[in-house]
């Protein structure tokens, strides 16, 4: 049994439907997953159930996330052995989640149409656990599938407004397994598309929502990317030249003359403990802001307590007078990046990761910026992938005008990776209506307005600064009721299945 359950196809169906994710947006091999949700349905145990949806969750992480192990590529040729592990390890536990999802929804009844319902219903649930368990990582997830402008209209963004990311999620499963509910019963298939015509309206009466004035409204603001190589970032002989790059950016006169109101660094711009060296780095930052910009930027700290030194990846808002405004600690850390769990059993892992672990950060914190004008701009810094939290981000962007996401990339080359990672910006934008700076120090430098759209851009492995404005920002369901959305569509899923469990068998 369970080598028929193995066999080729259900993963290819996981594959074939992962193609619907950023950057592809090949939305109509979605509903590849109907393969699989139709294996489960005549599925003779619960444990060949959970293994179609193992093999199925396993094609849809294994391609989308196949650039993972570009970090051990960059990380040197001592690390090209960790390679297939990098590329099958994780693919292979994210799976798990989609096959207990598969289990639970063969478990919830006997009915296919309950199933049919159920299996929406539990892989939402897994998708949110795997968003909160073990730190978290909900990358590609399936409602990134709508991070898209389908014919230049922003109906997938739109409906993230309302009902957020994992809401799409429940969407996009109702779409791919729209022709199974179909094949079950006609009117099952007819209620699903109802319910899918509904969302859609929904979407396109709240696209026409107004930008608001708010303070950062209008602030031009400038990107600085040096694209510095992962391999030479941390070479101490290097560091005042990637200093001097960032400086040169910074200082560059626009075509149109206007100087920036704030310019951004990405993450760890300096190689350096920021603050230790500040003394000598001030002269250059006041030049460079020509007396009237404020800085962005990100670097290390370090903090010394009497047995011990903790240190941290931050966000430094400087004034542009050269003094310290505010910092801001990275909360929610990388495993095995800037911090090794149970480091001491996995030592060899020391010149990929650091010899030292990151500390997090105790709380959000709230930036403020002063406008010559005299109004306040409140930014909501958040460091790399913190940003693809959709539930932390929201309570972290509480009460601010605009998002500052600082990033470095590099690790994962020039792959669908960092456009992944962009797309998630651009959904979290879009879910709580707040524009968006998002600086790398390489990779894919983006401002996003409160629709989720990208309005100006720096491209991978491009050396450059870029000059922006600022706009409006927009009320969304999302942002003030939060998952509500999602669990009304999780049991909408839940109830019709059990509506119809008394009608036709597969």
């Amino acid at each position: 049994m369970m080598n028929r359950i193995l066999a080729l196809p259900v993963p290819i169906a996981g594959i074939l439907a992962s193609f619907a994710l950023p950057p592809i947006h090949f939305l109509p091999l979605l509903v590849a997953l109907s393969y699989p949700i139709a294996r489960m349905l005549s599925c003779q145990n619960m444990r060949s159930a959970f293994w179609v949806g193992w093999g199925c969750g396993l094609g849809w992480f294994l391609v989308s996330l196949y650039w993972i192990s570009n970090a051990m590529l960059t990380g040197g040729s001592q690390f090209y052995w960790m390679i297939p592990f990098a590329m099958f390890f994780l693919p292979s536990f994210l799976a798990i989640f989609w096959g207990l999802a598969f289990a639970l929804a063969w478990r919830s009844g006997t009915s296919p149409a309950v199933r049919w319902g159920a299996v929406i219903f539990w892989l939402m649930v897994m998708e949110w656990l795997r968003a909160h368990l073990f730190t978290g990582f909900p990358w590609q997830t399936p409602g990134m599938v709508f991070a898209m402008r389908p014919l230049g209209i922003d109906l997938g963004f739109d409906l993230a407004s309302v009902i957020g990311v994992f809401g799409c999620g429940v969407v996009a499963l109702m779409l791919a397994s729209l022709p199974l509910a179909i094949r079950l019963d006609k009117r099952l298939g007819q209620t699903v598309l109802a319910g899918l015509a509904i969302l859609t309206v929904l979407a396109l009466a709240v696209s026409g929502r107004p930008l608001i004035d708010h303070a950062a409204k209008g602030l031009t603001v400038r990107m600085v990317q040096p694209a510095i190589p992962q391999q030479d970032k941390w070479k101490s002989e290097l560091k005042d030249q990637h200093l001097a790059v960032h400086l040169e950016q910074s200082r560059a006169q626009s075509e149109n003359g206007v100087k920036p109101d704030l310019i951004v660094w990405g993450e760890v711009s300096y190689a350096g403990f920021l603050e230790h060296d500040w003394s000598e780095l001030a002269p250059d930052i006041r030049a460079a802001a020509t007396d009237s910009a404020w800085f962005v930027l990100g670097g290390l700290r370090q903090q010394k307590s009497a047995d011990q030194s903790e240190y941290f990846n931050s966000i430094f808002l400087v004034k542009p007078d050269a003094t310290i405004a505010g910092i801001y600690d990275k909360r929610y850390l990388v495993p095995w990046g800037e911090y090794v769990p149970l480091r001491d059993a996995f030592s060899f892992v020391d010149h990929l990761a650091g010899g030292v672990d990151f500390s997090a950060g105790s709380s959000a914190v709230i930036l403020s910026l002063e406008r010559p004008d005299g109004r306040i701009v409140n930014i909501a810094p958040l460091i790399c992938y913190e940003i693809i939290f959709p539930v932390s981000t929201r309570r972290a962007v509480l009460g601010a005008d605009m998002i500052i996401n600082l990033t470095n990339d590099a690790w994962f080359g020039d792959s669908l990776g960092p456009r992944q990672h962009l797309a998630m910006a651009q959904m979290r934008s879009a879910e709580l209506g707040v524009p968006m700076v998002r600086v790398a120090t390489t990779g894919i430098s983006a401002v996003i307005d409160g629709y989720g759209q990208v309005t100006s851009k720096i491209n991978y492995q491009s050396s450059k600064w870029q000059d922006a404005v600022i706009s409006g920002r927009t009320h969304t369901l999302y942002a003030q009721y939060g998952e509500l959305g999602y669990v009304c569509l999780l049991l909408f899923c839940l109830a019709t299945g059990i509506a119809f469990r008394h009608r036709n068998q597969i």
